[in-house]
């Protein structure tokens, strides 16, 4: 998901990699193919408008970013040619002012050249209120975009934002081509329109070709400006099915998954052909609230549903121990996470007496009623994950315990990740969100981040109101000071633990899978999924 595939500032200014303004010779000679398998088909290969985990997989091959981030979490150069920082003048000493460099000689996969016009573009595109972008959070803080001549641009925020960096190192900072999307009217730029079905980047990957619920293949740009490809193509190959994945992964119908169910591991871990990892992510599983039902606007009543779900079981039985129960959107990768604070501990007692409190009545066939209204609810995820429908039945049994009805009514992930999430039809809904080495949660947890029909951007589907949440989410934004930071953090992560606007249900240990042939294959919790370098993935 978009959401947050965040990075830290504070890193940048530390850690820097700079390259050479020319453009590199790309490798002209790639040789061998990969499948990559993935559970669903993505929405759309437009990358202002994705905000899909396997979306960004195909995109980090198609597009370039100014700058990205490597799988120690540090900021290097893409079409940059330099990581902006305070000591080589990239960035002013007040933090308000940003100055980019720009490769010569990229070109995108037409052959038109990328310039300092198509990164302006790309801002004014998600700037503007006719483009249903996911979110406009970073971009938003630039008062004024200078294009300083044609491989310069300097950007001035209205106020410092500490993870300024971030925004251009996510897939929303994908430059996009002016000459291309320039010419089309803004409510013309859509998830299903001919660029996002047909996408020019100047990634190392060119778009081949896309068959609907079945791969996507990519296909290596020999005129990359960067190191790579080695690969001819990439395929992604879409298996709806996590033992049919698994099976084409022992077979080598498919080469590289992110992220093999837990339960599979001991079927794959000893098998000689393949690297398997056990990677500590900043992915998250949660069951949100549709806070817009009333069932949920007492928060005595979310804080039960949390008391009944057991976490160390679900880690335990479901995740084959591959996993930790999570106390909320914070991972423990991350430099802000307060181990201080604890998962809710499974206590039906506790969940009883909060119902007992809510006025949620216990009835005769073993429900709860309150003002002649049953305690009853949907719960929806999407249909391929296994390990997602096991926890459904888990949270079902258990929540029955205490009086509640859940009825499961899921869906396939396109379907989920788009209609019924983001137009919010659901009362609650289990997913993951993908953050990064940044604490930043703005989208998700700010009020004004409520998508509405006039008011497309954001990512709050929770329709969670805390007006101190709001202020903390805001300073957290102008501190750049990470000590103080910290602490503004530990306090938002205080608020969410009170309130529950999700149930926050285990942190990932992703068990990412690859073939032993395959080269500078890295995936690590910071990068934007694994695919980040697949410019430099090599068979030997």
């Amino acid at each position: 998901m978009k959401r947050a595939l965040s990075l830290t500032v504070v890193l940048a200014l530390v850690l820097v990699l700079a390259v050479s303004g020319l453009a590199l010779a790309a490798n002209k000679s790639p040789k061998g193919q990969i499948t990559v398998g993935q559970l669903g088909d993505v929405e759309t290969l437009n990358p202002l408008l994705s905000e899909e985990n396997a979306g960004t997989m195909i995109l980090n091959g198609l597009f370039s970013q100014l700058i990205r981030v490597d799988e120690k979490g540090n900021f290097v150069p893409d079409l940059a040619t330099q990581v902006p920082t305070v000591q080589n003048g990239g960035i002013s000493k007040d933090g308000l002012v940003y100055t980019f460099h720009l490769r010569k000689g990229v070109k995108f996969h037409d052959g038109q050249p990328l310039t300092a016009e198509d990164v302006k573009f790309t801002w004014e595109t998600l700037m503007n209120d006719k483009v249903q972008v996911v979110s406009r959070d970073g971009f938003d803080k630039i008062k004024k975009f200078e294009v300083v001549n044609p491989y310069t641009v300097r950007m001035t925020l209205d106020q410092p934002y500490a993870p300024f960096l971030v925004t251009w190192a996510q897939t929303a900072g994908d430059i996009v081509p002016k000459h291309i999307l320039g010419k089309l009217k803004p409510e013309e730029i859509t998830k299903g329109g001919d660029f996002s079905r047909h996408p020019i980047g100047s990634g190392p990957f060119k778009f081949k070709e896309w068959k609907e619920a079945t791969y996507i293949i990519i296909e290596a740009n020999k005129n990359y400006f960067g190191k790579g490809p080695y690969l001819e193509k990439v395929i992604f190959k879409v298996v709806p099915d996590t033992n049919t994945l698994l099976t084409q992964v022992k077979t080598g119908e498919v080469d590289v998954v992110n992220n093999i169910q837990p339960k599979q591991y001991v079927q794959i871990k000893d098998d000689p052909r393949l690297n398997v990892q056990l990677n500590p992510a900043s992915i998250y599983l949660h069951i949100t609230f549709n806070l817009k039902n009333p069932i949920f606007q007492d928060k005595r009543v979310r804080q039960a549903l949390s008391y009944a779900l057991p976490r160390d079981l679900i880690v335990k039985s479901i995740l084959n121990g591959i996993g930790q129960p999570a106390a909320g959107s914070t991972s423990p990768v991350l430099w802000a996470y307060d181990k201080s604070i604890k998962p809710y501990p499974y206590d039906l007692k506790k969940a009883n007496e909060l119902l007992d409190e809510a006025g949620w009545e216990m009835g005769s066939d073993g429900i709860r009623v309150k003002d002649g209204k049953p305690l009853s609810f949907e719960i929806s995820t999407n249909s391929e994950n296994q390990t997602r429908l096991q926890i459904e039945q888990v949270a079902q049994q258990e929540w029955k315990k205490i009086g509640v009805d859940l009825k499961i009514k899921n869906y396939e992930a396109t379907t989920l990740f788009g209609d019924v999430l983001e137009q919010m039809k659901f009362d609650t809904i289990m997913f993951a969100w993908v953050t990064g080495s940044d604490p930043d949660e703005f989208t998700l947890y700010h009020s004004s981040q409520i998508p509405t029909p006039d008011h497309q951007v954001g990512q709050n589907y929770i329709n969670y109101k805390n007006p101190e949440m709001d202020k903390l989410l805001e300073e957290g934004q102008k501190t750049t000071d990470i000590k103080k930071r910290k602490e503004i953090y530990s306090k938002i992560q205080k608020i969410y633990a009170e309130d529950q606007p999700m149930l926050y249900v285990y942190y990932y240990v992703n068990i990412d899978v690859a073939p032993k042939a395959l080269e500078n294959w890295r995936p690590a919790p910071f990068t934007n999924t694994m695919t980040w370098n697949i410019n430099e993935w090599k068979l030997k």
